[in-house]
């Protein structure tokens, strides 16, 4: 736990804000950090994430020097999109992003975006500690801009995409099922 002591200490962050980013109590990371209670893997990968790798899995939990789990990460149910809610709100805001849906073929593109979104969603997930809307938005930005790129969209339809991507997101959100 050295290297997490002496990262908060480098960096002037407090215990509590890296409990509250890494979604644990902050007395019971202390206790961690001190030595006097476990680290599990999970919890540790988190840390790992939330400082940007300066401090190790192998800081953190010796034994599990030189391993990083992706698979576990990336197999946690929060990181799962509903295509098919998604692609109902893709419908919906897609038409203002191009400019209508008049063209052949834009039937075909909330589904084709909604996967795309949903893989982008998965793989960052793996690397970010954004979560919920902020790295749905993520998601969608590169995506949105793709499209945009491919139709020549004029500059005024390219301003709105950021505003169009949260509204996106806060709709998935709202309208998505919940979760188990």
């Amino acid at each position: 736990m050295q290297a997490l002591s002496e990262y908060l200490a480098a960096s002037g962050a407090r215990i509590e804000d890296l409990a509250r980013t890494i979604a644990v109590d902050a007395e019971d990371l202390e206790r961690m950090v001190a030595g006097a209670a476990p680290m599990g893997r999970h919890l540790a990968q988190r840390i790992v994430d939330a400082t940007d790798g300066a401090v190790s899995l192998a800081d953190l939990v010796p034994e599990m020097a030189g391993v990083v789990d992706l698979r576990s990460r990336q197999s946690a149910s929060e990181y799962d999109i509903d295509q098919a809610a998604l692609t109902r709100v893709l419908a919906e805001i897609l038409p203002q992003l191009v400019g209508g849906a008049k063209r052949k073929g834009d039937e075909y593109l909330p589904r084709l975006a909604a996967d795309a979104v949903a893989n982008a969603y998965a793989a960052l997930s793996t690397v970010t500690t954004r979560r919920n809307a902020d790295r749905l938005v993520q998601a969608l930005l590169p995506i949105f801009a793709e499209i945009l790129e491919e139709m020549s969209a004029p500059p005024n339809l390219r301003a709105e995409a950021g505003s169009l991507a949260a509204e996106a997101a806060d709709r998935y959100l709202r309208t998505a099922p919940p979760r188990r």
